[in-house]
């Protein structure tokens, strides 16, 4: 699987606590938690088809559409910033005249109302205004961050839904993992009951296991409030109703990212992450409204032409008129002292424009950090997984040993249930790793802008679709 990245944040890395829960001395091992038992089992769903399903409902997704196509609205407004500007006018009016005193014969003192009205056609066409070149930009730099937000929305929407359902899986293998260790310490302490009654243990043993029965009860009820909070954030990502999910197949290939250097990711993440590449879109509008801002101190040119038609009703001292002119008028506007009487934004808008390429900096830097913690994750996980497996299948044998010694009356139950402790912690350290190598992967993929319906694909691949389904518990279950 060919991978490209992104970083792993701490608040974003997420520590699963997942496990297989063997069955010691007796208790068989499950892979899945139990679920409660009810009515006829449900077909789950895989993780491609509530991704199918999310992409036509994402409201993250829909918003960076409707933005994608806003900014598209506004470069061809931009481009009719240098087309001719046309205006037909249309005035009516009442006027009342009173004419208190003449020494004109022809005249009447008196009061007249005279109806007038009049129409102008007014055209304007920029000849030169660096203003308009300058919206251009700014149009077309709008348009490039909206195309990179609707990417990163839609990067964003894919892992979002990985991690979500990943978690819900590593959740329910917790609460496997706490149902099996309660099995086995209910199981212990049964033994070490029986031995107390016959006087071949002490009750300070019946003690210690029975402390540690309750903390692994605290632990699985615990464990099914996590898948169940799980399943509500998968909801939510998803954005519709899941009742059930197919769990992660047993075995799972982890080959190193490709490329295999950590350089490579790096320098693709400073390059392609969309995070970057919205925020460059940001900085280029900064720099089109500084340009904006200082083209509004240099001359420009238009040209004018109106043409005006007036019919006067009259006036109290001569008859009505029907006229009409037109007027060709070429203008030349040079801006001198604080034109527009806004000052000089100029000065801010360049300052603006600078903080903002500070910030695409900062977040290069960022996107080659997490790149860089990605791959040596997934590299990490990738190793390790044979002498995670190799140390589960070691602790089983020391755990078998220590009960039999114990049985025989030559172990410390101290040491028996340390031993069971250890064991669940590795099994438990041992699906962790294939989870986050996982997530890591899709980490590198998104901080690159690469996650693609083949890696949804490949994941969904790799679910035990004809397996017991993942679902909510309750805490009866």
């Amino acid at each position: 699987m060919n991978c490209n990245d992104i970083r792993p944040t701490k608040h974003r890395r997420v520590a699963l606590a997942l496990v297989w829960a063997l069955g010691l001395g007796g208790v068989p091992a499950q892979a899945q938690p139990a679920a409660a038992p009810a009515a006829p089992a449900q077909e789950s769903v895989g993780l491609a088809d509530i991704y199918i399903a999310a992409r036509g409902r994402n409201p993250g997704v829909l918003a960076a559409e409707a933005g994608r196509a806003a900014v598209g609205h506004a470069r061809r407004d931009a481009y009719m910033g240098l087309a001719p500007r046309a205006n037909w006018i249309f005035d009516w009016s009442t006027e009342r005249q009173q004419v208190h005193r003449t020494a004109n014969p022809v005249y009447r003192v008196g009061v007249g109302e005279f109806a007038n009205h009049g129409n102008t056609l007014e055209v304007v066409q920029p000849l030169f205004d660096s203003r308009l070149f300058a919206q251009l930009r700014g149009a077309y730099a709008s348009v490039s961050r909206g195309q990179s937000e609707l990417e990163l929305a839609r990067q964003k929407m894919a892992f979002d839904l990985i991690q979500a359902y990943l978690v819900a899986l590593g959740s329910a293998d917790a609460v496997a993992a706490a149902g099996g260790e309660v099995r086995a310490l209910t199981q212990l302490s049964d033994e070490v009951r029986t031995k107390t009654q016959r006087g071949l243990a002490s009750g300070a043993d019946l003690d210690e296991v029975t402390a540690r029965l309750a903390a692994a009860q605290a632990q699985h009820t615990n464990a099914i409030s996590a898948l169940n909070e799980a399943f509500a954030t998968l909801e939510r990502r998803a954005a519709g109703r899941i009742t059930a999910i197919a769990p992660l197949a047993a075995a799972i290939p982890m080959p190193m990212p490709q490329p295999p250097d950590v350089e490579s990711w790096a320098s693709l993440a400073k390059e392609r992450s969309p995070d970057v590449l919205v925020q460059d879109g940001v900085a280029q509008e900064s720099r089109a409204a500084a340009e904006l801002a200082g083209a509004a101190l240099l001359p420009r040119v238009d040209l004018r032409f109106t043409a005006n038609r007036l019919d006067s009703g009259g006036t109290l001292y001569g008859g009505g008129a029907l006229t009409s002119d037109r007027t060709v008028l070429f203008r030349l506007t040079v801006p001198l002292f604080n034109g527009d009487g806004n000052g000089y934004p100029v000065l801010a808008a360049r300052e603006r424009y600078r903080q903002q390429e500070f910030r695409t900096d900062d977040l290069r830097l960022e996107a080659e950090e997490r790149a860089r913690i990605a791959f040596q994750e997934v590299a990490s996980d990738a190793r390790r997984s044979r002498e995670l497996t190799q140390a589960v299948e070691a602790q089983i044998r020391v755990v078998q040993s220590r009960r039999q010694r114990y049985a025989a009356g030559v172990m410390r139950i101290v040491d028996v249930l340390n031993s069971e402790r250890d064991l669940y912690q590795a099994q438990r350290s041992l699906l962790a790793s294939r989870y986050n190598y996982l997530l890591n992967m899709m980490q590198l993929k998104r901080l690159t802008g690469d996650i693609s319906d083949a890696d949804i694909a490949f994941i969904d691949s790799e679910l035990a679709k004809g397996a017991t389904p993942v679902r909510r518990m309750g805490y009866g279950g």
